[in-house]
């Protein structure tokens, strides 16, 4: 989806393309509930409750793409609103600069008001840290239904696993005695932890914060995985999917989000026990997904990254490089 959007007035959220490729990925999933699920004759349906954690602006803008798109609190909002028993969004938007707070709030306020959801859905909007939004959101959660929870942070200590552990023991029960628990969409930036492994001058340990593990535990792991020929990013994924697998009775959906570059940034996983969401992506989701990937990522990516390399070449030599808008 395109839009026309300026980055004027600080509006809405500036990030770099790659960032699509998370959102496309969430927005497949989400289209579960409201193609499928929500389209069976004569099925009672259950109602969903979307917490996004660290909602934003709410629009997306990619300057070198000259492209906008729903961010992940747009797209939770579209989902509730097409799915006939959407129920609850929760979104939490915080800055610690209370000006840059002010001006994100209301065009999250903004945005999600010119969506004009149905009145059965209740919009919930807070500004807090993490740590004194996350017994507000779980007050407002019925675990007996269905909820999918968007953890999406800005660098990997903002998302400790104390508090994803809080959200997975969020448990339920289905009507035919099932235990039921949230759904999770994980954003791990193993890019940045990656870097953090090899810095022993930190104020914290945030691989330990991000992982629910001591110095110790990890560094034994991560030696084991090395040595067992896994990468460090690759012994990440490993350590984190175990973590969510003392949980989850089916194994993570991981998916690699690479930069223009070509580099891994960061990991997302889907956790969701329900077999129809686990199958659905993997047999259906998945592949829509990797088409997207292929013909509408790739080749935008490939021309960014080589503008970029002739824009560093051209600054060594002392020139600056002018580029016609390719995107227009």
């Amino acid at each position: 989806m395109k839009k026309d959007i300026s980055l004027e007035n600080n509006t809405i959220e500036n990030v770099k393309w790659h960032t699509r490729q998370k959102h496309a990925f969430l927005e497949e999933y989400l289209k579960i509930w409201y193609e499928q699920v929500g389209k069976k004759p004569q099925v009672s349906l259950p109602t969903l409750d979307i917490f996004d954690l660290f909602a934003s602006y709410g629009y997306c803008y990619c300057q070198e793409k000259k492209e906008g798109w729903k961010g992940s609190a747009l797209l939770a909002a579209d989902c509730l609103k097409n799915y006939d028993k959407g129920k609850i969004l929760f979104l939490n938007t915080y800055n610690p600069d209370e000006k840059k707070l002010q001006i994100q709030r209301e065009a999250l306020e903004e945005n999600i008001a010119n969506m004009n959801l149905p009145r059965r859905v209740e919009v919930l909007i807070e500004s807090k840290p993490l740590e004194g939004v996350i017994d507000v959101a779980t007050s407002h959660l019925n675990p007996d239904y269905p909820s999918l929870w968007i953890l999406d942070p800005y660098k990997p200590e903002a998302l400790p696993w104390n508090v994803v552990e809080k959200i997975c023991i969020l448990k339920g029960q289905h009507k035919n005695g099932k235990i039921r628990r949230p759904e999770l969409f994980i954003n791990l930036m193993t890019g940045i932890l990656q870097r953090y492994t090899g810095i022993t001058n930190l104020k914290e340990d945030y691989v330990g914060l991000a992982l629910g593990m001591s110095t110790s535990e990890w560094q034994c792991k991560l030696k084991h995985h090395t040595d067992s020929g896994k990468n460090t990013r690759e012994a990440l994924i490993l350590m984190y999917a175990e973590k969510l697998m003392e949980h989850y009775e089916k194994e993570p959906i991981i998916l690699d989000v690479k930069a223009v570059e070509g580099n891994v940034v960061y990991t997302v996983f889907l956790c969701t026990d329900n077999d129809a969401g686990h199958y659905v992506m993997k047999l259906h989701r998945i592949p829509e997904y990797q088409e997207w990937v292929k013909f509408e990522w790739e080749s935008t990516a490939k021309r960014i990254s080589n503008q970029k390399k002739q824009t560093r070449k051209a600054a060594k030599n002392g020139q600056k490089q002018a580029f016609l808008d390719i995107y227009d």
